[in-house]
């Protein structure tokens, strides 16, 4: 899918780049056009109060205001009552710290300190007229991040994420699905070559770069562990999906050695019901990644927890009938796979639940 010219500005550059670099220019120019000096404390509480998303800026726009008039308004006190001495700075800077704590402005006080030291900082014979000048370039320098975090916004990434993150659950629950039907059928397969799913790892990547873009535009009402556990069964699919495609390529090879003890497309019918008892339970979750898939984007109330103990039941049966008639390496090989790929399902199918029922609180619409 194309970019467009927005999003490939954005993707060269970054939001945050542009917009600093776009902060500092115009900090200095308003600087000297009113001549207001020196125009770097401008620049630099320009750079300070950048936001990295549109969401973030809208929050924080308040705390970053007031805390820059609480460090004026302390360091103009105090430097007028006991002086501008390094013992100034240090209570000064400990009662900006105090005070943003107790508002629960603990993301703030990096600013509120920065207004502090360039006050603090000026000469003593002029103290309240630099001040003052340094107030003013404070404050522009403040004026103008707040408006570029206004007006050059940043992707929507929240909206990307659910997109992209839709399509990764689609695509690496399939590569799983796939998997787990390729080596139920594996018998029939005369070869088999595992590919390294390069496209989807590549795609897990960049949706957790994604992701990790978003976080700040994911409230509590977005139910944050849904995001989280939607990524997490992705990547499973992806590495869970891999070990059982190794497994067939062992197994296929296996069959097809010459010191094999069965003929290459023969299964036994306690061997054949083991299999077919394992596609029930791929047809099962297959069945089950088509629901949470529709239950992401339409509202649903939460599933009864399904009692999956028949199904076991008649998994553990199956198993005891093949394991009476059978001994050696051999079949303990293919025991041994079967097992996993058992293992691989009941986890599919509990991460799968657990999400529809979670999605159940908020769905990924916008």
């Amino acid at each position: 899918m194309a970019k467009s010219s927005k999003e490939l500005k954005y993707s060269i550059l970054g939001a945050r780049t542009l917009k600093t670099g776009v902060a500092v220019a115009i900090a200095m120019m308003v600087c000297r056009v009113w001549q207001i000096e020196p125009a770097v404390f401008a620049a630099i509480t320009a750079v300070v109060n950048m936001q990295p998303s549109i969401s973030k800026s809208l929050r924080n726009a308040w705390e970053q205001t007031a805390v820059h008039i609480l460090g004026v308004g302390v360091a103009v006190i105090l430097g007028l009552t006991f002086g501008t001495s390094p013992l100034v700075f240090g209570l000064a800077v400990i009662l900006i710290i105090v005070i943003c704590n107790h508002l629960h402005w603990s993301g703030v006080i990096t600013l509120g300190v920065t207004s502090i030291v360039f006050i603090l900082d000026a000469p003593k014979d002029q103290f309240l007229e630099h001040a003052v000048v340094r107030s003013i370039a404070v404050f522009i320098g403040l004026g103008v991040a707040l408006a570029l975090n206004r007006v050059l916004k940043p992707p929507a990434y929240k909206v990307k994420l659910r997109d992209e993150l839709g399509r990764l659950f689609n695509d690496s629950s399939s590569y799983f699905l796939t998997s787990l039907v390729t080596f139920i059928s594996s018998a029939n397969l005369q070869e088999f070559h595992s590919e390294h799913p390069n496209v989807l790892v590549k795609k897990l990547d960049e949706v957790t770069r994604l992701y990790d873009r978003a976080r700040e535009e994911i409230t509590e009402e977005d139910t944050p562990l849904l995001w989280e556990r939607l990524l997490e069964i992705c990547r499973g699919f992806i590495e869970r999906g891999q070990t059982i495609d190794e497994m067939t390529v062992q197994r296929v090879k296996r069959r097809r050695t010459l010191d094999s003890q069965l003929p290459p497309d023969w299964v036994s019918p306690e061997f054949r019901a083991i299999l077919d008892v394992l596609m029930t339970g791929e047809e099962k979750l297959s069945a089950r990644v088509k629901k949470v898939n529709r239950a992401l984007y339409e509202k649903h109330g939460p599933e009864p927890i399904e009692d999956d103990i028949p199904y076991w039941t008649i998994f553990d049966q199956t198993m005891d009938a093949w394991q009476r008639k059978v001994s050696g390496v051999f079949y303990l090989r293919a025991m041994m796979e079967v097992a996993v790929v058992a293992t691989e399902i009941r986890w599919a199918g509990r991460r799968l639940r657990s999400i529809y029922n979670i999605s159940a609180s908020e769905e990924l619409r916008t």
